[in-house]
């Protein structure tokens, strides 16, 4: 069995920039990633904040080459019927991105790889505490001095050593994919409330369009939203996004979980959550990656030195600034008083911070 400084799970932009940071260090690190980066991720639209972020990682340039599309800014019809647009012109960041994730994700781990990080194509089934570090169970198995967690909204190796899920919501994502056309009004990121929930569209490089439906899952049921029928006719209903589906989809309705959740606690003897197994915020939000990578940047600095408690102030700050910018986002939305999905964001148990 391989003997490791730091063992990674999990390879997003929270686990790759993790794996990064500590062999750039010197550290004897491996990445676990079972997939070959070859899966649709979500999360494509990236905010003008990564940028100082990539350039600190000194990853610029990989990400120039990915060719990413500029992102100029964001329209919404959100709490009003008229559609209102928030420019980057004028943000001290530049513009955002649109990206292709997967693409994204594997573009940070090659360069963890380059650096010295191994990384390592297998599924880790759990990790058991064992005398000075971890034992990990997985096709490759390897005991390792310390462990992060970067398994996503699971936080499955966590929960496994004892940390809990403070979740806040339900929320799921319907997604389908569309080409792109010519005469298309909607070329940006645009964002449409609706009663049962909001939607989402933006462009990706490729020349496909994403449009997902966020709900709450016992709404996602009730209309069906799993299904090509019901997808299409909740799509249809929506004044602005309606147009942009009336063309061909080129692939299935993908649902997956947007739930938002805060892990506590987020780090313990010997291991850390990093990314969205710490803490997932609501998509709408658009700061998984920032957060991911400013979570990378402290828990490269917690696994050296054994000191936690700094770490775990930053997920604390991220999340109340999260929490503050979840309430301001959807407060601004009155439009669905009694509707149960607005409802629900109205509660204190809806927010991580």
């Amino acid at each position: 069995m391989r003997s490791l400084d730091v063992a990674v799970i999990g390879g997003g932009p929270a686990g790759a920039a993790i794996a990064l940071r500590l062999a750039r260090r010197g550290v004897d690190v491996a990445l676990y990633e079972p997939s070959a980066y070859d899966q649709v991720r979500m999360g494509e639209t990236l905010p003008p904040s990564i940028n100082p972020l990539l350039r600190e990682l000194r990853i610029w340039l990989d990400f120039v080459a990915l060719g990413a599309l500029v992102s100029h800014g964001t329209a919404a019809a959100w709490g009003g019927d008229e559609v209102t647009a928030r420019s980057f012109l004028f943000c001290p960041y530049g513009n955002g991105w649109h990206v292709e994730r997967a693409r994204f994700d594997r573009m940070i781990s090659k360069a963890a790889e380059k650096s010295g990080a191994t990384l390592l194509p297998a599924r880790v089934r759990r990790v058991r505490r064992a005398v000075g570090g971890f034992d990990i169970d997985a096709e490759i198995p390897a005991r390792a001095a310390a462990i992060v967690d970067a398994t996503g909204r699971a936080a499955r190796i966590s929960r496994g050593l004892g940390a809990r899920h403070i979740r806040s919501d339900k929320l799921v994502c319907a997604a389908r994919m569309f080409p792109q056309r010519a005469d298309e009004l909607l070329r940006d990121t645009f964002v449409e409330a609706v009663e049962h929930g909001w939607w989402y569209t933006a462009p990706l490089p490729d020349g496909q369009r994403i449009v997902a439906c966020f709900t709450d899952a016992p709404i996602a049921a009730r209309m069906e939203l799993g299904t090509p029928e019901g997808w299409a006719a909740a799509a249809a209903a929506a004044e602005h996004i309606g147009p942009v589906t009336a063309g061909r989809a080129t692939g299935p309705v993908r649902v997956v979980s947007a739930a938002a959740h805060r892990l506590h606690p987020c780090a313990g003897p010997g291991w850390l959550a990093a990314g969205d197994a710490a803490l997932a915020m609501d998509p709408l939000s658009s700061g998984g990656v920032t957060s991911a990578l400013r979570m990378a940047k402290a828990a490269d600095d917690a696994l050296l030195t054994g000191r936690r408690s700094p770490y775990a102030q930053l997920v604390e700050g991220l999340a109340v600034d999260y929490a503050r910018q979840y309430s301001e986002s959807y407060g601004w939305e009155t439009r669905f008083p009694s509707a149960d999905f607005w409802l629900a964001r109205r509660m204190p148990s809806a927010r991580c911070g």
